[in-house]
């Protein structure tokens, strides 16, 4: 079982302003690498969104641009099973795609909020945002923090998959074939 998993902290309520990307790489059900950078969203960041993520203008000052790090995404996640934890971050690459006007990566895109759901009857119809499960499965990390929240979505899809004994190319067939 291989897959990446994949977060984004963005800058204002506009969904292609992202300010920071966390990748997880999982293969057979442990993290085996993991890559992170800040992002220069070329956009203002609204104070709301400071409050929640703590990454500010002057931080980003220095780091790569969405299109910089494009090929460093592509070269990584191309033709691979990437986990998100709600539609989120799949909408955030798309409008940065188009924002930045880049082809989109061919990935097989995964959420596992949706696993969750189909894993945990507690879950089945709400509070299955991020943290909720997170602490339900005793998996610790700091929210808010693209790694981190990354990790801890890929780390929630080990837990699913290891108790209804279904991989993850599987959770992928069943949500694409419907």
């Amino acid at each position: 079982m291989k897959f990446h998993s994949l977060d984004v902290e963005t800058a204002n309520g506009d969904a292609s302003t992202i300010c920071q990307i966390g990748i997880g790489r999982f293969e057979y059900g442990q993290l085996v690498d993991s890559w992170e950078s800040l992002i220069d969203p070329q956009s203002s960041f609204h104070w709301g969104n400071v409050r929640v993520h703590g990454i500010t203008e002057d931080m980003v000052q220095q780091a790569p641009t969405f299109g910089d790090v494009y090929p460093i995404l592509r070269k990584m996640l191309a033709g691979s099973i990437v986990i998100h934890h709600s539609p989120f971050d799949f909408q955030a690459f798309n409008k940065a795609y188009a924002r930045f006007n880049l082809r989109p990566i061919n990935i097989q895109w995964l959420d596992s909020a949706r696993i969750v759901r189909n894993t945990w009857p507690s879950f089945s119809k709400s509070g299955y945002n991020l943290a909720n499960v997170a602490n339900h499965l005793g998996i610790g990390f700091r929210h808010h923090d693209a790694l981190e929240d990354s990790v801890a979505a890929g780390k929630i899809v080990v837990e699913a998959c290891r108790l209804t004994d279904r991989c993850v190319a599987e959770w992928y067939e069943l949500f694409n074939t419907r």
